[in-house]
């Protein structure tokens, strides 16, 4: 009934996106290309497909012989403008998600802009990069980029949600065309080619970019920590869009918690925590784990991490197209 009722609400927010679109198709609003390469990481809806393990994957994967800068918004912090991502810097200054990523790859420099346009050019003038990675900027056109990374999930492809506030696409469907590569998130692990074959018939009809799938890898346990967790009173702490792989990896594992689920990009406060003395540990991601610390610094937190691992061997493929797209290097 409640879906029912937005349909009128998701159809004129469709329209909108969709003449927001054709104005800059038609060069009624806009896009500048900068000399620098850069790669774009999004998607067409809110949140939850991957983004940030996927800049990651990036990194580690494809760029680990380049100089590389990221470049985000920032959702969530409370400041404006750039900003240089730093050792002693606060999600409340920065966003969670740019802290994170920063953290997780040994200090890479990472810059947050509201302003794609000109954060790009600050990042030119004080560090000159080889590739600047652009996080969750499918929809900030003001910018053309070099490449694009479509990112959807297995269980909600982008072809089958709805528009918003009736479901969770935030940008019109068709432009899954301007993707150069689209990989279909949060797959399981028994995909079958089969099945995959299905799924990019279904967004063939959307896009020509070249379809690669993969699942989140989370960390092989060793026997002492396994053990550990299947004995200890433990406390799962997210605030992220989609906590359900990450709760099927522990349970799976039968260790047993109890949850305690935030919003995404929630900005945790004392007052969100009553009884954490009852447990012997706090379980939470490396995005949480930023904003955890700093309220509650007296309790053990164990950050189950996780990777994007691609299917069907076609890690390699996926690398050289990625680098093809964005250097012209064919190896």
């Amino acid at each position: 009934m409640l879906k029912l009722a937005l349909s009128p609400f998701s159809w004129l927010y469709s329209i909108v996106v969709y003449l927001r679109n054709k104005a800059f198709d038609l060069g009624w609003f806009s896009s500048k290309r900068f000399s620098v390469s850069t790669l774009v990481v999004g998607n067409l809806s809110f949140g939850g497909t991957g983004k940030t393990p996927m800049i990651l994957w990036l990194i580690k994967e494809v760029f680990n012989a380049k100089k590389v800068v990221v470049l985000s918004r920032g959702y969530g912090r409370k400041s404006v403008g750039f900003k240089w991502v730093k050792s002693e810097s606060i999600p409340e200054e920065v966003g969670d998600e740019p802290l994170q990523i920063f953290n997780s790859s040994s200090q890479l420099p990472v810059a947050v802009c509201e302003d794609r346009r000109l954060g790009i050019e600050r990042i030119v003038s004080d560090l000159s990069p080889e590739i600047i990675l652009l996080d969750d900027a499918f929809q900030h056109r003001k910018v053309s980029a070099k490449a694009n990374i479509l990112l959807t999930t297995y269980l909600n492809p982008f072809f089958n949600d709805c528009y918003f506030p009736k479901g969770k696409l935030r940008d019109h469907k068709t432009q899954a065309n301007r993707a150069d590569i689209i990989v279909v998130t949060k797959c399981p692990v028994d995909l079958t080619k089969e099945e995959a074959k299905v799924i990019k018939n279904r967004i063939s009809k959307w896009s020509s970019a070249s379809v690669f799938f993969a699942t989140l890898q989370y960390p092989t346990l060793n026997v002492e920590t396994l053990n550990s967790l299947k004995y200890t009173r433990n406390l799962l702490i997210t605030g992220i869009a989609d906590a359900t792989p990450l709760e099927s990896y522990l349970l799976d594992l039968d260790i047993s918690f109890d949850h305690l689920r935030f919003k995404d990009h929630h900005a945790y406060q004392a007052s969100d925590f009553s009884n954490l003395n009852s447990y012997d540990r706090i379980l939470t991601t490396a995005k949480d784990k930023v904003k955890l610390e700093a309220v509650i610094p007296n309790q053990f937190i164990e950050v189950i991490e996780v990777e994007h691992s691609i299917c069907f061997d076609q890690k390699e493929a996926l690398v050289k197209l990625i680098l093809g797209k964005t250097f012209d290097e064919i190896n």
